[in-house]
């Protein structure tokens, strides 16, 4: 039963207060209890009570529509997490925790306002290409607050979206490439500076353009040597501060490839020397179906920045990603269809495989004038 009762405020002035029993939170079952204070009189007080306790008549629970963002986001984020992948649920986490929450986080949701959301867009399409990303989760979490009947107005979706160039996202123009000469100098200096497995990385990711995460969750049991084929059907992340093996994104990104005859012979060496290299670190090989092909030296998936590691010991400005242009490039100019290329490197959007087919294109009508300048001869 809520009572009214008379305190004395900072400055020695008398006022009235109260405390109600607003219900449960059907969202996380916990009673609500509300202490509204500040009234200049008894009466004052006792007609914000009755008013109060008739809309929890009405509705039951009453939602306090002063929740800051933060605190409706982790109540969002505890079902959110519950309907995707550990990995996505992380990366998800991790575009609140570094760009949306420090924006909206301190804030009352009924305060936020149109302005305010335009303001955060804009900033963040000059400085983050995934900023419509961070656009709509920031939505989502005001379309939950409505869900909830906290605010009644989404002022997310009422913003204007800032016009930026477009650009593919996975391929870049000033993303380094190399020729089919400059990948066999890589390779042969690779092969004399660093070991037999570590330079075996380079040459699986130039011979079949997979990504590095898909590299690192490579078994023994991926690869059929029989039939010269290396299945992708997992990735490594990152998540919870440590990495693990997790099915693709994407379905395209499970796909069956072909291997060149080079590069299955070297990995089957490498198999060979796997086990004795693993026991000069004092380690057990693995079931060899369980084994990954590129790990730690104790077994484990390696760290993702492994191959920059390896990069930098060679002295070059080329970047992981590197070796997957230049493979799509390669077979482009060997005479690949767009459509080959697509599934081999597993692109979910051709227009990725384009962007990269229209590169290759312009250095070969480059090439052809210049052919045709040498012919003329005038």
């Amino acid at each position: 039963m809520a009572t009214i009762k008379k305190y004395v405020k900072a400055d020695g002035s008398q006022a009235y207060m109260f405390q109600a029993y607003l219900g449960v939170d059907s969202l996380t079952g916990k009673k609500k209890r509300t202490t509204r204070r500040g009234f200049r009189t008894a009466k004052e007080a006792k007609l914000a009570l009755a008013q109060l306790q008739l809309e929890v008549d009405k509705q039951g629970f009453v939602k306090q529509n002063y929740s800051t963002f933060k605190e409706l986001y982790e109540l969002w984020y505890a079902q959110y997490k519950n309907t995707v992948k550990s990995i996505s649920a992380e990366r998800t986490k991790g575009l609140f925790e570094n760009h949306i929450l420090p924006v909206f986080g301190k804030m009352k949701l009924n305060k936020i306002s149109i302005n305010t959301c335009q303001n955060a867009v804009n900033k963040w399409s000059n400085e983050l290409k995934q900023f419509s990303k961070l656009k709509t989760y920031t939505q989502q979490i005001f379309d939950f607050a409505i869900r909830q009947k906290i605010i009644q107005e989404n002022p997310m979706r009422l913003i204007i979206i800032p016009k930026v160039q477009p650009s593919s996202s996975e391929f870049d123009e000033k993303e380094k490439f190399l020729d089919k000469e400059q990948l066999k100098t890589f390779l042969t200096k690779a092969k004399k500076e660093l070991q037999f497995n570590e330079y075996l990385i380079f040459r699986v990711l130039a011979f079949t353009g997979i990504r590095k995460g898909e590299l690192y969750s490579l078994t023994w049991s991926d690869l059929d040597l029989k039939q010269s084929t290396l299945s992708i059907s997992k990735t490594s992340a990152y998540t919870n501060k440590q990495y693990i093996i997790s099915t693709p994104k994407t379905k395209q990104s499970q796909r069956l490839l072909s291997l060149d005859a080079i590069t299955v012979n070297e990995l089957k060496m490498w198999k060979k020397q796997q086990k004795e290299w693993l026991f000069s670190y004092g380690e057990r090989q693995k079931n060899i179906n369980k084994q990954l092909i590129f790990c730690r030296p104790n077994g484990s998936v390696y760290d993702h920045k492994k191959i920059n590691y390896l990069l930098n010991e060679l002295d070059t400005n080329i970047t992981p990603h590197s070796f997957r242009h230049t493979h799509a490039s390669l077979l482009f100019e060997s005479g690949a269809t767009i459509k080959e290329v697509q599934l081999r490197l597993g692109h979910s959007n051709v227009k990725t495989t384009l962007d990269i087919y229209t590169h290759v294109t312009k250095n070969a009508e480059k090439e052809s004038i210049n052919k045709l300048a040498n012919y003329l001869n005038f």
